[in-house]
């Protein structure tokens, strides 16, 4: 009888060993988990800059700057030889003096006689501006020391009466120019006066 309780005992120890070996592996481990203390503190607020605007004048400048185009080089003109015919101011007909002075010296005062012959020049009418008319006439006449034009004559015709007219004319309504220059020791002017159309 002994025998068999110590039989018996013994394989109740070995189950109950078994048991606790089954249960003992039935659990699974769990790994550590590192745990980690998170503090929450405010976000640093972002600095604001200021900026300085330019100008209201140097952005105007630089747009306008901007639309600007480039300046383009004008193409350099084409000189037409011989195709059109020489132009003279309108109402300023082709006029040249002959000066000659009461002494028969020279006289070399351009000055004063650009006067005599702009003075004339506006007082012609030409009746035959324009056309394909040639007509020439010399008009004579004398320029006295305080500048009275006097003995104005048709020194040359041109042939056509309506033209001597009008050349005569416009030295008469001239009448007075300038008093000659203070240098000039004649007492007059012989002028002969050539009045040219049709060119």
């Amino acid at each position: 009888m002994n025998r068999s309780f110590g039989l018996s005992f013994v394989l109740h120890l070995a189950i109950f060993a078994l048991l606790f070996l089954a249960s003992q592996s039935s659990f699974k481990a769990f790994p550590e988990v590192a745990v980690y203390k998170v503090s929450l503190a405010p976000l640093p607020q972002p600095k604001i800059m200021s900026v300085e605007e330019p100008p209201q004048e140097e952005v105007k400048k630089e747009m306008t700057e901007e639309k600007a185009p480039p300046k383009k080089d004008a193409p350099p003109k084409k000189e037409e030889v011989g195709t059109k015919p020489k132009k003279t101011k309108a109402g300023l007909p082709d006029i040249s003096p002959k000066i000659v002075t009461g002494s028969g010296r020279g006289f070399t005062y351009s000055y004063y006689l650009n006067i005599l012959l702009n003075k004339i020049s506006q007082n012609w009418n030409n009746p035959f501006k324009g056309k394909d008319v040639v007509l020439k006439s010399i008009i004579y006449f004398e320029v006295d020391a305080n500048g009275t034009i006097q003995n104005v004559r048709l020194e040359e015709t041109s042939g056509n009466e309506l033209y001597n007219e009008t050349t005569i004319h416009a030295v008469t309504l001239a009448k007075k120019l300038p008093p000659l220059p203070d240098e000039f020791s004649d007492d007059y002017l012989k002028v002969h006066l050539e009045f040219l159309s049709g060119q």
